[in-house]
């Protein structure tokens, strides 16, 4: 396992063909075995959504978009992930993101049931950002609210000179 300085967490949004999203568990199993290559350390694997695609991709004109979270060190390759990728029947496309800004509880919304818990825990443990098991995303902070000296105005007659 890295350690928390060179330990980076990313997204990963796949797009494959919608007969081959119908074997799930095959399907699963080739993508983990495509990061596990790279040295990943997969923390969830969800299908997110099938579409028509905009344009043909290859001969396909509908698609299903499976989302991934997992971390890797620096000795691990992204590069290797998109090559491995192109060589796959199965993907048609591939976007990686870097996800560092991401705490657990937010993998947890976007992959529901399919967190790895164990995983997750351990490398928020890893990088220093132990968080309570809430199941639920950080709540919005309020927006601050104005000072009285920045609240008046100078009382004079606002005309619109149009």
């Amino acid at each position: 396992m890295p350690t928390p300085d060179d330990l980076r967490l990313y997204e990963a949004m796949f797009l494959v063909d919608t007969g081959d999203a119908a074997s799930w568990d095959d399907l699963t199993k080739h993508l983990e075995g495509i990061l596990a290559r790279a040295g990943a350390d997969v923390i969830g694997i969800t299908r997110w959504d099938e579409r028509k695609l905009a344009y043909t991709v290859g001969k396909h004109k509908r698609g299903t978009y499976v989302l991934a979270f997992f971390a890797m060190g620096e000795e691990g390759s992204v590069t290797q992930i998109e090559r491995d990728c192109q060589l796959s029947e199965k993907v048609a496309r591939l976007l990686i993101l870097r996800a560092d800004h991401f705490k657990v509880s937010d993998m947890r919304v976007q992959l529901g049931e399919d967190v790895r818990e164990e995983v997750a825990t351990r490398i928020a443990a890893l990088r220093g950002k132990v968080e309570e098991d809430t199941g639920e995303a950080d709540p919005p902070k309020p927006a601050a609210q104005p000072t009285p000296a920045a609240a008046q105005t100078d009382g004079g007659d606002q005309s619109d000179d149009s």
